[in-house]
């Protein structure tokens, strides 16, 4: 089975307003500053699952689209995300590669001093597949000076993608839960007045950690793929997860470069350069 023509999804969101909006609407789809780099990060996750599996010879477009007819459920589908993801933490490096791929819009958005989780979120979705992500906001409890970045590996829309809600419609959904609606009233909220992505490979999604989102079960006939981590400014407020246990510094600027410097010198107490 081929991959869909772009004219035969759901309108596409245009990259072409790049950070334009963001404030306005908590969220931007920005293309890949470095091409290269993102599509080298894609060949390295093709290469990592494609060693895990009985490969057919395939591209890799098409080996990430058609996954599901590998026929892996269950617990063999979970080993093998399991192993994916492990290979990926340990061999990729994506945090730092997503940084030069997406640099431009992320050092506008958190600065010159960067922070980036330490370990990346692989998502791999087959059709009709129950285990999705349900109805939540990434902060509270994590900070709400973070920004996620979300980047398919392949072409996504409808059910193959995944619903956001801006910062409006994210507001009615806390207002409902702050007025005594339930959980579920709030989730169903976020279900209907949420967007179903469409983006093309080679952009990146870029939202803000208290925007409602959720994942429904993927009624289209291919799989999705998808990476996730968060980034935010070394200095800004962390959340329930700290720098310690759940990030790591990526970029210092010069001052703070000399800052640390001299605070090693007097107190023993700053971190290292991650040069």
């Amino acid at each position: 089975m081929s991959s869909p023509r772009p004219d035969q999804a759901p309108a596409f969101v245009t990259t072409d307003a790049g950070l334009d909006g963001f404030a306005a609407r908590g969220f931007a789809v920005v293309p890949a500053d470095r091409r290269d780099v993102l599509d080298a990060v894609r060949d390295d996750v093709f290469a990592e699952a494609r060693a895990l599996v009985k490969y057919r010879g395939e591209p890799a477009e098409a080996f990430f689209n058609e996954f599901h007819t590998y026929g892996l459920a269950g617990t063999e589908l979970n080993a093998f995300r399991v192993a994916l993801v492990d290979a990926v933490a340990k061999r990729l490096a994506v945090g730092r590669r997503f940084f030069e791929a997406f640099g431009g819009a992320l050092a506008t958005l958190v600065g010159s001093d960067v922070a980036v989780q330490k370990t990346v979120n692989l998502v791999v979705q087959q059709p009709d597949d129950p285990d999705q992500v349900p109805t939540h906001r990434d902060a509270p409890s994590n900070s709400h000076f973070e920004v996620v970045l979300w980047v398919p590996l392949v072409d996504v829309y409808g059910t193959k993608s995944f619903y956001l809600c801006d910062r409006e419609r994210t507001a009615h959904g806390l207002a409902l839960l702050q007025e005594g609606a339930s959980f579920a009233t709030f989730a169903e909220h976020v279900r209907v007045q949420g967007v179903d992505l469409a983006m093309r490979y080679g952009s990146g999604l870029l939202f803000a950690a208290g925007l409602a989102h959720g994942c429904k079960v993927n009624a289209e006939p291919h799989t999705r793929w998808s990476l996730n981590l968060r980034y935010k400014n070394l200095f800004s407020p962390y959340g329930s997860k700290g720098l310690a246990e759940y990030f790591e510094i990526l970029h210092l600027s010069p001052l703070s470069r000399v800052g640390f410097a001299f605070e090693r010198q007097e107190f023993g107490l700053a971190p290292r350069d991650p040069r």
